[in-house]
């Protein structure tokens, strides 16, 4: 029978200048790494809460082998995350004191469900499991950057399967269809989108205006699909996404532009929000795995993109894999 074991991997490393740190994991069976970001307000006009921690880490890879498990910008796996294994990220002394000490802590996740001993990364060797961090100390709305991490082991878990997140970035420069190659092999769980421009102010247009799924150049799945529906998707489950909402938006000296608790509880006419950029496409929409993609048999595996605005900012996709362990406890 497993039995958890919490430790801390990071006790309070304060981070002087932009670097990529590094740090080995845990030899144990692994459910999850619980990063927190520590830092202090640094602006007495725009408080970003969420938005402004995770930019401290702009590029986050947990490798195996040198083969990566977890990969991408904060941002974009606490929001993964917060949707896919309903752990969502938590805010510590949201405030609007300049100087007055923040936190944010984002569990990164290696199954669809913390604590589960069926579907956690395995055991392994001493420096086999690393994660590396690229730091940015100088944000807007944050500075005085300090990371902490702390482990959730299984011992003696035997796993089936783990979750693997890779992250695949493709410039947009111009309206036309675009396709952007999906890994294959694994059975896919789910794909978050995030865009850089989605519809605000007087337009409707997105990268991801229409998205298509094709394997081997045949539609499967999602024949066509809308930027709004998809975005749908992920708002409709967003019931531990709380700290990727704004407490308050571009507040004033006077408070103009505060929204009211009550329209945060209601997720009402809560503008600029971290979630404004992302959409999710749902392979395992009951948590039963009956409807994951199979992707053995295929060639290719592609999203089929129509765009309907051209920028130089990217668009990312981050697919998750459901990947089998092998029966002698190494990653597959």
């Amino acid at each position: 029978m497993p039995q958890i074991l919490r430790t801390t991997l990071i006790a309070d490393e304060a981070q002087a200048a932009d670097a990529t740190i590094n740090f080995d994991l845990p030899v144990n069976p692994l459910s999850a790494v619980l990063l927190t970001v520590k830092a202090l307000n640094n602006v007495l006009t725009d408080y970003r809460y969420a938005a402004a921690l995770l930019s401290m880490i702009t590029d986050l890879r947990i490798s195996y082998r040198g083969g990566s498990i977890i990969h991408g910008s904060l941002t974009d796996l606490a929001v993964l995350f917060s949707r896919l294994s309903d752990w969502g990220p938590w805010l510590g002394n949201a405030v609007e004191v300049d100087n007055d000490v923040r936190s944010i802590t984002v569990p990164l996740c290696f199954g669809r469900r913390p604590y589960d001993p069926d579907e956690c990364f395995p055991a392994s060797r001493r420096g086999d499991l690393v994660m590396s961090m690229a730091v940015d100390i100088s944000v807007p709305g944050a500075d005085g950057l300090i990371i902490q991490a702390e482990t959730i082991e299984l011992l003696e878990a035997q796993p089936k399967h783990f979750t693997k997140v890779t992250t695949t970035a493709k410039v947009n420069n111009a309206i036309i269809e675009h396709d952007i190659d999906l890994p294959i092999g694994n059975d896919l769980v789910a794909i978050l989108l995030r865009d850089a421009s989605p519809p605000s102010g007087a337009t409707f247009n997105a990268q991801f205006g229409k998205v298509a799924l094709e394997a081997d150049n045949v539609e499967i799945g999602y024949a066509e699909t809308n930027w709004e529906t998809l975005h749908g998707e992920l708002m409709r489950r967003r019931a531990n996404m709380h700290a990727l909402l704004p407490h308050v938006h571009s507040v004033n000296a006077a408070g103009a532009g505060r929204e009211t608790t009550l329209q945060q509880q209601e997720g009402v006419g809560v503008p600029g929000t971290i979630l404004d950029n992302y959409a999710y496409i749902d392979f395992d929409p009951l948590d039963d795995n009956q409807y994951l993609l199979k992707t053995s048999g295929a060639a290719r595996l592609n999203l089929r993109v129509t765009t309907e605005i051209a920028i130089a900012g990217a668009m990312r996709v981050l697919p998750v894999e459901l990947v089998p362990v092998a029966p002698a406890g190494a990653a597959a």
